[in-house]
């Protein structure tokens, strides 16, 4: 038997995918994902770290607040940069990966499927996107946009 056993891997094209995600949240319960890509780094990294995502309830959501929507046809896990009000009253979320250096998406209230409620690490430890830590974090972490690049550089040397 070879080292990765093929044979057992079910692969289902992101569309499939992400509509399931988006009914089960839709339903009101809760989903936990594998984080897959690069985006996120270093807060989430690729096929280690999981999250929890909770149904989006249409409220307000604060700059920092991690969110699950729908981009060009993309479903997006992506953090909060800027909130701002469309000319017709409705709000406009700005977002930007973590790892990213530039690049932004928009999404509106009807493009959110959930919010990312926590992260859990390889070990199974979890941290709530609530707590004082994780907020203080994303905070530091976004007044850092300008080096970032540097910051980044730095971080993929050590942790991968």
């Amino acid at each position: 038997m070879s080292e990765k056993d093929d044979s057992k891997v079910l692969v289902i094209p992101n569309d499939v995918f992400f509509n399931s995600v988006t009914e089960t949240l839709s339903a009101g319960t809760d989903v936990v994902l594998t984080v897959k890509g690069y985006s996120m780094f270093p807060f989430m990294r690729n096929g280690k770290d999981k999250v929890c995502l909770e149904k989006y309830d249409g409220g307000k959501l604060s700059e920092g607040d991690v969110i699950l929507f729908r981009y060009h046809g993309k479903h997006i896990l992506h953090r909060i940069y800027g909130i701002s009000t469309t000319p017709d009253g409705s709000l406009l979320y700005r977002t930007m990966g973590d790892g990213n250096v530039r690049g932004m998406e928009y999404a509106r209230a009807g493009d959110i499927s959930g919010v990312m409620v926590s992260r859990i690490s390889p070990s199974g430890r979890e941290w709530r996107c609530s707590t004082a830590s994780w907020r203080f974090c994303s905070s530091a972490w976004m007044r850092l946009y300008r080096v970032r690049r540097w910051c980044l550089a730095v971080m993929r040397r050590i942790y991968r």
